[in-house]
């Protein structure tokens, strides 16, 4: 093996490590991060995350769908739902096609809350990125995306093994 190929797979090794490092802080970070926000709005990772799920079907969705877009189980997401009815933020609406259970789909409250909490983001990631010349940011967002890409390349492959 030559001393350039020796560089440059401990230079790759130190890289990995120190990535496996960052991205294992930020993940950390950005949850508490998370909860700590989402608790000023009064409400829990699990909820926001079924809000979310709900946000992104885009449409009244059964309970099962819900959980699956959720990641949760359905026990669960009985939970969260009856939490976020009562604060009258999402609404159970009878099934038509099936009288004996529910769809389930966000309020004008629950969208309203939505747009506050990504607002509230939005005004969060501004200040970080105020810190960072135009062409470092553009740098970083243009890593991230690649980085993204490359995670969700592998992801995707993943999933049709299986």
């Amino acid at each position: 093996m030559s001393s350039t190929t020796a560089e440059f797979d401990k230079q790759l090794q130190a890289d990995v490590n120190a990535m496996a490092r960052i991205t294992t802080e930020l993940g950390w970070v950005t949850h508490r991060q998370q909860a700590q926000r989402l608790k000023s709005f009064d409400l829990t990772v699990p909820q926001f995350m079924t809000m979310r799920a709900l946000d992104q079907i885009g449409q009244a969705c059964t309970m099962s769908e819900l959980a699956e877009a959720a990641l949760q189980v359905s026990a669960t997401i009985t939970g969260i739902i009856n939490r976020l009815e009562e604060r009258s933020l999402v609404e159970r609406l009878l099934n038509p096609a099936d009288r004996r259970s529910f769809r389930v789909s966000l309020t004008a409250a629950g969208l309203s809350l939505l747009d506050d909490i990504a607002q509230q983001k939005r005004s969060r990631l501004q200040t970080y990125l105020s810190h960072l010349p135009v062409e470092k940011r553009q740098e970083l967002l243009g890593l991230l995306a690649t980085y993204l890409q490359a995670m969700t390349a592998d992801l995707d492959e993943a999933e049709q093994d299986n």
